[in-house]
């Protein structure tokens, strides 16, 4: 296809043509032998946890965030995170789900269901690709079996693959990771996130100062009121100079007060507690990952499990190349 190299080139397709990539990055290390299984399913977490500390997942789709690259992507700046989402990330976890999604439907004819037969069926158009191509070659590749166990409200299998792909993809519904990997066997754990990330801050520590870079939105930093150029100066009395000081002054199931630097004037600021203290539910509240669209307040681990069924066994082998 002709592409004009003097100017902007606009497609709302980067996730496909960035995010796939970016999927198939790590399978290609692991079908080769160059990482093991473990090591895959560490690199996928980190991944998801990149997606999932994004509020901008909430507002963004992935294909509004391809299209608008050139203003939004390659122009960052303190609130990125909240009002986009990278192609490259989210993209590949499109491409996570779908080949997950495939690999769950029974063979047809010998025939096992595979993201890379949707790559082949592509590559062999020896055309320019459209959303259209990709939601047919989906189509195409199941065999003409729809997704199993999404609701869909089109009429034929061809329109139901198109609706899923259209929903991931054109809209900010949040994809079905967790469902998708317990069918090949895979437990998603979570354990807390860094104090930072619980909080929805992002710092940067430099000659004895701690600086905040950016703020998630509907995070406690940001309904403490902290604000992007603030400088943290101390916790509870506690001065604060690095990221660690902050993890070793903060107590979790207690309320704080925060003194900052701001502009030259220095603000006293209440900092609520994370965490209700033993025995005690915690009072409704913004909090870092909420439903309302922050980041994630937990990291994920994704790891095998074990002892699991035969067929969920044989899928997740397929899939990991065990």
């Amino acid at each position: 296809a002709p592409y004009d190299y003097t100017a902007e080139n606009h497609t709302r397709l980067l996730w496909f043509f960035e995010g796939f990539t970016s999927y198939y990055d790590d399978q290609f290390l692991l079908r080769t032998g160059l990482i093991d299984a473990p090591t895959y399913l560490k690199l996928l977490s980190k991944t998801v946890n990149q997606v999932w500390g994004t509020p901008g997942r909430h507002e963004y789709s992935v294909a509004q965030a391809s299209f608008d690259a050139w203003t939004r992507y390659y122009r960052p700046d303190e609130n990125t995170a909240n009002a986009t989402v990278s192609y490259y990330t989210k993209g590949s976890l499109v491409a996570l789900a779908l080949d997950l999604s495939l690999r769950q439907l029974p063979t047809v004819d010998g025939h096992q269901a595979t993201l890379d037969g949707v790559m082949l069926k592509l590559w062999q158009l020896g055309r320019p690709i459209a959303h259209a191509d990709i939601a047919q070659a989906l189509a195409d590749e199941a065999r003409q079996l729809p997704p199993k166990g999404m609701p869909f409200k089109a009429a034929g299998v061809a329109k139901a693959w198109a609706e899923v792909l259209h929903a991931w993809t054109e809209t900010t519904v949040e994809l079905p990771l967790q469902t998708l990997l317990s069918e090949v066997a895979v437990t998603w754990n979570t354990k807390p996130a860094p104090l930072a990330q619980r909080l929805g801050l992002r710092l940067a520590d430099a000659g004895g100062a701690l600086k905040v870079q950016s703020i998630m939105r509907h995070s406690v930093a940001e309904a403490a009121g902290l604000s992007v150029g603030d400088e943290l100066l101390a916790l509870d009395q506690w001065r604060l100079k690095r990221v660690d000081d902050l993890n070793t002054w903060h107590t979790p199931t207690q309320p704080q007060t925060l003194l900052v630097s701001r502009d030259q004037i220095v603000l006293s600021l209440a900092l609520p507690a994370l965490n209700a203290p033993e025995g005690k539910k915690r009072k409704a509240g913004p909090v870092a990952g909420s439903a309302t669209g922050g980041a994630s307040p937990d990291l994920i681990a994704l790891v095998s499990a074990p002892a699991p069924e035969a067929v969920l066994k044989a899928r997740r082998q397929a899939w990991l190349k065990a």
